[in-house]
């Protein structure tokens, strides 16, 4: 996956996404929900439109020939597209699930752990 255009909201990436999704080119909104809850308290760089990286030069182009791109936003030939990845790829079971439920896994995991801790914290401290 390649990050091919960044938003400040997720309202505002739909558009291209129904303009790239017209074309046939399959499309992500990444940091959909995240930039919506989190937005107006944490930087997480907006909302990312992702997309396979073989079909990149594909979406360049739409997008160059709707408006979204001027001819000095393209990149340069020998420049290439950054592959969107994280510190999640190394984790086994997060690595091919969305932004949004990788959080909610670490989430569970965590409430697991605190439900754990109260418990056995309750059980060893009453005589």
């Amino acid at each position: 996956m390649v990050e091919i255009a960044r938003f400040p909201y997720p309202a505002e990436a739909q558009t291209l996404i129904a303009l790239l999704q017209s074309e046939g080119i399959a499309c992500y909104l990444r940091n959909e929900y995240t930039s919506q809850l989190l937005g107006g308290c944490v930087d997480l760089g907006g909302a990312r439109v992702e997309l396979l990286e073989s079909d990149a030069p594909r979406a360049l182009e739409v997008m160059k020939n709707e408006g979204y791109l001027r001819e000095d936003d393209l990149p340069e030939e020998e420049e290439e597209i950054q592959t969107v990845a994280g510190w999640a790829r190394h984790v086994p079971l997060l690595r091919n699930l969305p932004m949004e439920k990788q959080i909610l896994v670490l989430l569970l995991l965590l409430a697991v752990c605190l439900g754990l801790f109260v418990y056995l914290g309750a059980r060893f401290s009453s005589p």
